[in-house]
């Protein structure tokens, strides 16, 4: 997510804010990943097990901790929380920083997680469906936010 905002930006602090995160999240990746490999042994997870566990990794996105973290960042604080709201209003703005490129190696990093091939034809399949599954759900998010009231939200700005 972060490099795909930090490209979407021209704003210079957010950028270079948005790029040592996206590096931090990699290394996190690859300490997960480390780590992955010295549990496989030992665990013996099966693919269909280290699929379930990646699939509930992608759904964290619409976790109520992000829906919430909108709601206190952006609507006024008099509007109470509405998890379905909120959601529709986070997912519609940041699904549309993402670009193929971003969801292409992302599904790079899920199929060398659970122990496929990272760069393939099942991979570029798998990110080409993901990326139509994505622009849906995104104009989905976005029509669900054109039919709320209120349409925007309505914070006091600073004198």
């Amino acid at each position: 997510y972060y490099t795909a905002l930090g490209e979407a930006t021209e704003e210079p602090v957010l950028k270079q804010v948005c790029k040592l995160i996206a590096a931090d999240e990699y290394r996190h990746f690859k300490l997960f990943y480390d780590h992955m490999k010295r549990y496989l042994a030992r665990e013996n997870l099966s693919f269909l097990q280290r699929l379930r566990v990646a699939a509930g990794r992608i759904g964290e996105t619409e976790d109520d901790e992000l829906a919430f973290a909108y709601h206190c960042g952006n609507e006024d604080p008099a509007l109470g929380y509405d998890h379905a709201r909120c959601t529709a209003a986070y997912m519609a703005r940041a699904m549309g920083f993402y670009r193929y490129r971003h969801i292409e190696r992302g599904m790079g990093m899920i199929f060398k997680a659970i122990g496929l091939e990272p760069r393939g034809r099942l991979s570029d399949l798998s990110a080409r469906a993901a990326w139509r599954l994505l622009c849906w759900r995104r104009d989905r998010y976005r029509t669900a936010l054109r039919r709320q009231a209120p349409a925007a939200p309505v914070l006091a700005k600073a004198a």
